[in-house]
Parts: structure tokens; C-alpha cells; sequence
């Protein structure tokens, strides 16, 4: 696992992992967003890089980032989902891509069980 996937899944101790669906909306964005780039130069100080070729930033694909979080979950017997609500609807890209995750995690053998505020404050009245 690289350090990156750390970020979205940790470990539960008996065999399972926690993925933070809130985490994963964020990391998504970020893969799926425009990078901001500073393109339009400004000729205010610019002796000191003129020359110099602009940044090249080698993004990640959503494709890959979830066959590398998929093959992260390989082994493992139960994955716990957190904040399921920022998955949005079954329409929305992001939710496709983690339903094709969890049924392959399924097909597998693995269990999901979801762990939302939402339910566990519901259980605690």
C-alpha cells in the first residue's frame, strides 16, 4: 500500500480496513478537478525563471486510483464505510466507481458494513 491509499484506509485490527467515504469524495475531486496552474506569466520579476519550461503535474486517474485501492482491499475479510453520505446518488460518477469496488469486494468474500453517523446516532437513542 502506498502511502497515499494509508490515507483512506486503516486498519480494524481483525482482518478488515475503514474507509472514510468523506476522504475518498475529497481524493476523487482532486483527481478529477482542474489544476490550478499559473500560466499566465507576469513579466514582474520574471528574469529570474525566463527560460525555465512550466510544470508538468502527472496526475493520477480515478480508473487507477480505485484498481489500486481494490487490489489494497485484496485479502481482507470486511471493509467498514464511514460517511457514506458523501457518495451522493447512484448517479454520480464517484458512487459508480465505489460500487464497482464493493461488488468485486464482495465477489471476493469480503463483507461491507456501513458505519454512518447518521445510523450510529440513531442506535444511541
Amino acid at each position: 500500500m502506498n502511502r497515499r491509499q494509508f490515507l483512506f484506509l486503516s486498519e480494524t485490527g481483525d482482518g478488515g480496513a475503514s474507509l472514510s467515504c468523506g476522504q475518498l469524495y475529497m481524493r476523487y475531486r482532486e483527481l478529477t478537478g482542474v489544476a490550478a496552474h499559473p500560466a499566465k506569466h507576469s513579466t514582474d520579476g520574471a528574469e529570474w525563471w525566463a527560460g525555465e519550461p512550466e510544470s508538468v503535474l502527472i496526475r493520477e486517474t480515478p480508473d487507477a486510483f480505485f484498481q489500486s485501492l481494490g487490489e489494497s482491499l485484496r485479502g481482507r475479510q470486511r471493509l467498514e464505510l464511514t460517511d457514506s453520505e458523501w457518495l451522493g446518488d447512484g448517479d454520480s460518477d464517484l458512487r459508480q466507481y465505489v460500487d464497482r469496488l464493493l461488488d468485486e469486494f464482495r465477489r471476493a468474500g469480503g463483507q461491507v458494513i456501513c458505519k454512518d453517523k447518521a445510523a450510529a446516532a440513531e442506535a444511541m437513542t
